[in-house]
């Protein structure tokens, strides 16, 4: 199991061609907030392309463009809730957290976790933030239900999948820095490994979800 973790470790990006193919092959049909979901795809190949451009082949310290992507992942979900919810939550509720959430996590930037390390602080609220928008999801899911199947229901799979996600890594988050310093390299691959495992669920479950999005508005 051990081999299994580090070995997902290390190539748990390459699952991110799963979402991304259906992406792009659904993409005619990507409407209203399953668009916010095409995007974070996009997002996610994109860091994953410049983390390996700066880190592996340019060996260069590339922890600052966390501090960034965060922000803009965290926004791009936010959207996706937002859109979804329309008026069944108030309209104000997605837009404020988005501005609060943004505001604490260049503060913590700035002040708490510079650029040089892990923005765990910043990555912890995300996580817990992002739980709470997918039980409201799944809230409006089940009170709005109709005699269509869920498991065909693409909001319920990519809800699904960001809260897999979020739930799962949640105290990987947020004690990133002390595994750095504290523990020994097997323990650290197998952690970081267990972490790009939640990954690879979260955009099979994206993808899935995305597969079923209507062709019809």
């Amino acid at each position: 199991m051990q081999d299994f973790f580090i070995w997902i470790g290390k190539n748990g990006a390459c699952f991110l061609l799963f979402s991304a193919t259906i992406a792009l092959i659904r993409r005619p049909y990507l409407h209203d907030s399953l668009r916010f979901v095409g995007l974070f795809v996009g997002l996610a190949v994109l860091g994953e392309i410049i983390s390996y451009v700066t880190g592996r082949l340019l060996h260069m310290r590339n922890l600052h463009i966390l501090h960034v992507y965060t922000i803009l992942e965290f926004n791009i979900i936010a959207l996706f809730y937002r859109a979804f919810f329309g008026s069944f939550y108030t309209r104000l509720l997605v837009p404020g957290i988005m501005v609060g959430f943004t505001v604490l996590a260049i503060l913590n930037s700035l002040f708490l976790q510079p650029l040089s390390v892990y923005n765990t602080y910043a990555r912890g609220l995300e996580a817990v933030l992002i739980i709470g928008l997918s039980v409201l999801c799944y809230y409006k899911i089940l009170t709005e239900l109709s005699p269509k199947r869920l498991d065909k229901n693409p909001v319920f799979w990519i809800n699904t999948g960001f809260l897999l996600y979020f739930a799962g890594s949640l105290f990987f988050l947020i004690l990133s820095n002390a595994l750095l310093v504290k523990s020994d390299r097997t323990l650290i691959l197998t952690v970081f490994g267990l972490h790009a495992l939640l990954m690879v669920l979260m955009h099979l479950f994206i993808g899935v979800g995305l597969w079923f999005s209507p062709k019809l508005r």
